[in-house]
């Protein structure tokens, strides 16, 4: 790959095709693209979208790059891109756990806070789970607890090459697209949340492509990345080949509520005990019903019950019981020991 070439194509406005995206992308994961150049193809690429030829070559030279988790027994991912600007607490890491509560494995994937003041990894290593563990390692902790954490930065070494451009870049690049995608354990069940919903269908065919058997991508319209109690939500599901699209509202499930301020989170401590509060079977009504509608999605996904009013009522369950406090607890406890 010619990396000139290819700066003048994205300079002229052109588009990559899937291999020229794939060379790039690889040639970026193997450090021989500098800063400064990156900081060009950042800049030629912001002002289009990138395009689902462009992103599909960049996922699979991602993938490819990544150290996987080979594990037997299929799993469920909660994820979103992130971006919403919502300053909501840790919605699908907490409903992650309340799946994991609810008997569906869980490989979340994550990383410390980029948009947000709070990431995953930052909540739940305040509240005491390890992070940093190699991929043997991860999976004994799935094995055992029917949860872990895979931390992105563990799993996405090659990522480090494109760390200082895009902290000088200082805005959203296609990086941001890529992480949620990217699962080490390569979830085969999916509850994918975007900020920028017209990318659901690029998102969705590369997803499918990569093997998902089923997912659920979803954006709210009062802007969330998440199942919002504050407004409808819509969905795309992607299974077996097929798409259907329908919508949440949660006045349908006794889960509205009036003021999306209710999800407000802050700093990390902040975010641990709005956590831990939650999966005690203490939270507000608001941040309960977030939790539900979020863990119903994954338990849906995932088959554990038949329909989404099921899986409504088994998240509620596993709140009150404070069930999910326990399976952090043991998560806590079995990342600690290996």
């Amino acid at each position: 790959m010619n990396i000139s070439d290819t700066i003048k194509t994205l300079q002229s406005n052109k588009t990559l095709s899937e291999s020229e995206a794939f060379d790039l992308q690889s040639s970026i994961l193997a450090g021989a693209v500098t800063t400064p150049i990156l900081l060009l193809i950042f800049t030629a690429l912001s002002g289009r979208k990138v395009t689902k030829e462009e992103l599909g070559g960049f996922f699979k030279a991602s993938q490819k790059a990544m150290t996987s988790l080979n594990v037997e027994t299929p799993t469920l991912d909660t994820c979103g891109t992130g971006g919403d600007n919502s300053g909501s607490f840790n919605i699908s890491t907490v409903s992650a756990l309340v799946c994991a509560a609810a008997g569906v494995p869980v490989a979340k994937h994550g990383n410390r806070a980029a948009s947000s003041k709070c990431g995953s990894a930052d909540v739940l290593e305040t509240l005491g789970v390890k992070l940093d563990l190699n991929a043997e390692q991860a999976k004994k902790v799935l094995e055992q607890t029917g949860f872990v954490f895979l931390f992105a930065r563990n799993f996405h070494p090659a990522f480090k090459h494109a760390a200082e451009a895009r902290k000088t870049f200082g805005k959203k690049t296609y990086f941001n697209l890529l992480g949620p995608l990217l699962n080490p354990a390569k979830a085969l069940y999916r509850v994918h949340g975007l900020a920028d919903f017209s990318f659901a269908e690029t998102l969705g065919d590369i997803l499918t492509d990569s093997g998902v058997k089923r997912m659920w991508l979803v954006h709210a319209e009062d802007g969330m990345d998440e199942i919002s109690p504050a407004s409808v939500t819509h969905v795309i599901e992607r299974q077996d080949g097929g798409t259907k699209m329908f919508t949440i509202d949660p006045k349908k499930f006794g889960l509205s509520i009036s003021d999306r301020n209710e999800l407000q989170g802050g700093d990390v401590k902040t975010n641990a005990d709005i956590m831990s509060n939650i999966l005690q079977g203490k939270g507000t009504k608001a941040q309960n019903a977030a939790v539900i509608l979020n863990a119903a999605a994954g338990l849906t996904v995932y088959g554990k019950v038949a329909t989404y009013k099921e899986a409504v009522t088994l998240a509620s369950s596993v709140i009150a019981s404070g069930k999910g406090y326990e399976k952090l607890q043991e998560v806590i406890k079995a990342s600690s020991s290996i």
